[in-house]
């Protein structure tokens, strides 16, 4: 760097500005001599004029007055008194106007040319002077200059000098230290590369306040190599200035203290502030156990309403029995510095589960409570899930295993213990993996191994996975187990042993199963084809390809139902059963119901064909060939059609016979009433014989021909009853005594037993009796000589039943179904065959009343028929349907 640097520089401006100044003096002073030579003339042309108007005094008082417009003209020099009478003379003759201009003007050059003259001169001796003054003073500065920088040099300090806010910096001087590696020239205002990051920004923010405002700053930094440079910023008129000295010795070891003491301060407000900003008490205490200090968080704990408040009050966190706590702790712990406990705490009035932390220091406490009412609650929620799933994990028939990290089992649920038959307590203990395999080999649980060692290492390896692996053991006695080993998060493995060989079983029996239905599919004569849930075949059988002539081409695409449907209309053209079949396959009803029905093809046969809805979403539909069976049943429908006719011919030609009987039978009773009267004479015995059989036969007769009657009356629905107050106990007499000769013939004995409450119920009186009649009748004729009839009447709480027993040769089990049909009956021993009439419409009586028959009969003891007649019975409407049915 040059000797003169930024001075040599000033030497030079400041020798352009003397000059300047010089030059700006001289032609102000030739200014002022053309305005004092404009000002001659001036005066010249005045007294020219003046001249000629009026003779002037130029002796006397020449001085114009103040305030006249000659006073405003500059001074000009007296005119020596001796001069004047020259001036003031009179010229010979008369002058002209013109000449006396032109030697005024004369006479102003000369005047101008003296006084330029001499301005000149007294200018250039003026500027001779200030030119020395200005060298003079230039070698002082460079003298002074020259001492300032061999200063700079000799103290290693660096001067950066910036002339204006946006000028370049002007460095002098230099830094030069053994033990610091520093930048040169420009290099060394990049503060960043060789100061630390926060002192370089300190510096940076000082400079930037230096420039912009001339605030004065001292710092001191410390270097990348861990030195201390001092900087000072100052301000010199427009110019900022900064030195910067390297501090060596005591210097640099009191900024090294200074520079420790204010980071330590900075970062112990920061630390401050940190924990004023923590959410968790803190405190500190002195050594004589008072607070000391306290963040905010502990002064809103205990309510207080404000830190200083707090302390001067000494306000504790903890109650008394919570600081007996922490003590009893310390006391327990006396030789950790450190001492936890968790306490319950009132915070804001809401009682809190707090984790004290005491920590003891070399001059006091320090202690900090963190809230840990949720981790609490979290683990208690933790051992209640735990417990919970424990208890679930003991439910499951599954065995579960769970091993650390240091293959030690730390939980087995009770179906681990059962399935491998170890002793709890052996389990209980925490044994080593590689020991309960030893065990389970011993007890044959595990799979016969050629190389146990080997397999046991690499069944082991699951501890080294990171994905779950499964095993299978086939076990001794005939179990197949699943084994899943799953590495768990934090170490260790969970083990899930699947027993497995009631699935396998089921599985092979399924596939049989399969094979099985699949075989009888197959050789079904029915077609059978199942539709899948989106409309295509899923299965069918060759019987199903038969009927329809379906090409095996088209089957094993898995053809759709509609391209199905459209194949079999080719044989069945009916649009209507088509559309059912096939909405009950793609149909979208949320209730799927199948669809039945029958098909007549055109080649003649017939087939019944059924849709059923699977519960997998699949429909079924089969088609089964019935036309043997429809020709059949056509041919039974004809027949019982024809049968039908018969019977109802028969049933009206009966009608009609009976109807046309009925008159001769009454005009033959009463001609043989007549003749038995005697009316007309007297008769014989033989005469009176014939007339006796005449009588017993025309009645019986006519009795067969009114059940005909009334069976026909009730056939066509027309009978009615007469209903009324039926009393049992009358009926049954006179049901007896119309009998009475018939019993007496067969020396036959009625034994007749009525309930005490027996009382009466709604009915037909007549068709009561009637019942009544035809039963004992039918029970005097199959009953034996000098025998028994059992008559039992009964009442209920809704209906009453007439018994009638007797105990001739009863019936065998083939009659009793058709006992009560029409024209059924049978020879009673040596008497002769009755018409099969009276049980018929005794069963039809008594399903007129709305009641029911039945009877019991064992071949060889006899039958008793039973009828129920109810306290009110039913309509006449219903009971002369069921009747006639």
């Amino acid at each position: 760097m040059p000797k003169n640097g930024l001075f040599g520089d000033t030497k030079k401006k400041y020798c352009l500005t003397s000059s300047k100044t010089c030059l700006s003096k001289a032609g102000r002073s030739i200014l002022s001599l053309q305005a004092v030579f404009l000002s001659s003339i001036f005066c010249v042309i005045s007294y020219a004029a003046s001249a000629q108007n009026a003779t002037v005094d130029l002796v006397g008082d020449s001085t114009p007055a103040i305030g006249s417009e000659e006073s405003l003209l500059p001074m000009i020099p007296d005119i020596p008194l001796d001069l004047a009478p020259a001036f003031t003379a009179p010229l010979p003759g008369e002058l002209a106007m013109s000449e006396l201009l032109i030697l005024s003007l004369f006479c102003a050059l000369i005047i101008f040319s003296l006084l330029t003259g001499w301005a000149f001169m007294r200018e250039k001796r003026r500027g001779r002077g200030y030119l020395l003054a200005a060298n003079t003073a230039l070698q002082t500065l460079q003298a002074r200059l020259d001492q300032s920088e061999s200063l700079l040099n000799a103290s290693d300090q660096l001067m950066v000098i910036w002339n204006g806010p946006s000028s370049i910096p002007e460095i002098s001087g230099s830094l030069a230290n053994e033990g610091d590696q520093l930048p040169q020239g420009t290099g060394i205002l990049a503060f960043g590369n060789w100061l630390h990051i926060e002192c370089a920004q300190q510096v940076e923010q000082a400079i930037d306040m230096l420039r912009t405002t001339g605030q004065r700053f001292v710092l001191n930094a410390e270097t990348l190599s861990g030195g201390f440079v001092e900087i000072k910023g100052s301000v010199s008129g427009s110019r900022a200035l900064m030195q910067l000295r390297i501090l060596q010795g005591d210097d640099q070891d009191r900024a090294r203290l200074t520079y420790e003491a204010n980071r330590q301060a900075n970062e112990l407000a920061r630390l401050k502030h940190l924990l004023d900003a923590v959410p968790m008490p803190i405190w500190s205490r002195d050594d004589e156990g008072r607070l000391s200090w306290i963040n905010q968080a502990y002064s809103q704990a205990v309510e207080g309403e404000s830190i200083d408040a707090v302390l001067q009050s000494q306000i504790e966190l903890l109650d008394q029995r919570g600081r007996d706590a922490m003590q009893q702790a310390q006391s327990l712990h006396a030789d950790d510095d450190v001492t936890v406990s968790r306490q319950p705490v009132i915070v804001a009035g809401k009682r809190q589960i707090f984790d004290i932390v005491d920590i003891d220091a070399q001059s006091g406490t320090v202690g900090i409570a963190t809230d840990a009412s949720e981790v609490e609650a979290a683990e208690k929620a933790l051992e209640r899930m735990q417990a919970f799933h424990a208890n679930t994990m003991d439910q499951l028939t599954t065995p579960v295993a769970i091993f650390d990290s240091t293959q030690q089992l730390q939980y087995f649920n009770a179906a681990y213990s059962a399935q491998f038959k170890l002793d709890p307590s052996f389990l209980e203990s925490h044994p080593q993996e590689s020991a309960i395999l030893d065990r389970l080999r011993t007890n044959r649980s595990l799979p016969e191994q050629a190389d146990y060692q080997s397999w046991k290492a690499d069944f082991m390896s699951s501890y080294r996975d990171v994905d779950a692996k499964e095993h299978w053991w086939y076990l001794p006695d005939g179990q197949s187990l699943r084994v899943i080993s799953a590495p768990n998060p934090d170490g260790g493995v969970t083990y899930l042993f699947e027993n497995v060989t009631e699935r396998l079983d089921l599985e092979k029996r399924y596939n049989a199963l399969i094979r099985m239905q699949s075989e009888t599919l197959d050789h079904l004569n029915d077609g059978v084809v199942v539709f899948g849930t989106d409309g295509r075949m899923r299965v069918s059988n060759p019987a199903f390809t038969r009927l329809w002539d379906i090409p095996s081409d088209l089957l094993k695409d898995q053809p759709h139902v509609a391209a199905v449907v459209e194949w079999c209309r080719r044989k069945f053209g009916d649009e209507t059963v088509w559309s059912k079949l096939k909405g009950s396959v793609v149909g979208l009803e949320d209730k799927r119901e199948g669809v039945v029905g029958q098909m007549e093809c055109l080649d003649g046969r017939f087939l019944d064909y059924a849709a059923i809805p699977l519960p997998d979403g699949a429909t079924m539909i089969t088609f089964v060939d019935v036309t043997d069976n429809v020709t059949v049943e056509r041919g039974l429908q004809d027949r019982n059609e024809a049968l039908l006719a018969a019977d109802q011919l028969k049933n009206t030609f009966i009608q009609h016979v009976s109807y046309e009987l009925r008159s001769p039978l009454t005009n033959i009773i009463g001609f043989t009433e007549l003749l038995t009267s005697e009316a007309f004479g007297s008769l014989n015995d033989r005469q009176r014989e014939y007339t006796d059989h005449i009588m017993t036969s025309s009645s019986s007769l006519l009795a067969i021909v009114n059940d005909i009657l009334d069976l026909a009356t009730i056939d066509a629905g027309i009978m009615a009853l007469e209903l009324g107050q039926v009393d049992p106990v009358d009926s049954i007499r006179a049901a007896a005594e119309g009998l009475q000769d018939r019993l007496t013939e067969k020396d036959i004995r009625l034994d007749i037993s009525v309930a005490e409450n027996m009382g009466e119920f709604v009915g037909d009186q007549k068709r009561v009796r009637q019942v009544l009649f035809n039963l004992i009748s039918n029970a005097i004729a199959f009953s034996d000589e000098k025998s028994e009839i059992s008559i039992v009447a009964d009442r209920n709480d809704d209906s009453i039943s007439f018994a009638v027993q007797d105990h001739g040769c009863g019936m065998p089990a083939s009659y009793q179904t058709t006992a009560f049909d029409r024209f059924e009956s049978r020879k009673a021993g040596p008497s002769r065959r009755g018409a099969g009439l009276g049980l018929s419409i005794v069963k039809s009586f008594v399903e007129l009343h709305g009641g029911t028959i039945s009877v019991e009969s064992n071949e060889g003891s006899g039958t008793q028929v039973t009828c129920v007649f109810p306290i009110e019975p039913k309509t006449a409407t219903n009971a002369s349907t069921q009747a006639a049915e």
